[in-house]
């Protein structure tokens, strides 16, 4: 894209731009839980078009770092005991998952798990990764173990927890050097599954459930 005068102009961001864009804001605190987000104020701050503002907001909501109000868009307010009870179902989802795809998983379903590992190690060694990148390649780790052997309806229940556990889980992707850890505590849960280890690949995903939900609270918390 070009000006009059010749000088180039860049595009405006798309989609993930500006969902990244929100991620950062409420990580830097200049945007809150509670805050209305608008279509307008996207685009405005981002330089976004309207429909690609309409659309980030949308993945938001996806992701459950914003819900939807009589209001509007706004972001979500999760609690300490909102994410416990998401804890402890979440914990039975990974451990039905995990005592199957040690049963029952093939050595394509252990590769393909293998493949979304690397996605997150290749987000983490990537300079210019942003942090929508990494949240979406962590998830899609546990989505390919849960539907390799639990089924696609037990995927889609963890997925509804997304409105009590997007924000929390977003945010816990955030801390100084959380990205490499989060790649250290997905390669155990990898290694004690390709191993066949039940016990350890479960006691792997209750570390990286309790180590994600502390982190994300604890951010939360200082911008409230």
């Amino acid at each position: 894209m070009s000006t009059d005068d010749g000088a180039a102009t860049p595009p405006p961001p798309g989609s993930s731009s500006v969902r990244d864009a929100v991620l950062g804001w409420i990580v830097r605190g200049s945007s809150s839980p509670g805050d209305v987000l608008t279509t307008s104020e996207l685009a405005r701050r981002t330089g976004a078009t309207p429909a690609t503002a309409a659309d980030a907001l949308c993945e938001l909501v996806d992701l459950g770092v914003a819900r939807r109000e009589p209001r509007g868009v706004v972001i979500a307010h999760p609690t300490p005991g909102d994410m416990a009870d998401t804890d402890e179902v979440r914990h039975i989802l990974e451990e039905v998952a995990v005592r199957r795809f040690v049963q029952q998983a093939t050595d394509t379903q252990i590769g393909a798990l293998r493949r979304a590992l690397a996605a997150v190690e290749q987000v983490v060694a990537a300079p210019d990764s942003s942090l929508e990148q990494l949240v979406r390649a962590r998830d899609w780790f546990f989505v390919v173990m849960l539907r390799s052997t639990a089924g696609l309806a037990t995927a889609d229940l963890l997925r509804t927890l997304r409105p009590h556990a997007g924000l929390v889980m977003s945010l816990a992707a955030a801390g100084p050097g959380r990205d490499a850890e989060i790649a250290d505590e997905l390669r155990e849960i990898y290694l004690a599954l390709a191993a066949r280890d039940a016990a350890a690949a479960i006691a792997a995903c209750d570390r990286h459930r309790r180590t994600s939900t502390d982190a994300g609270l604890r951010r939360l918390q200082r911008h409230l």
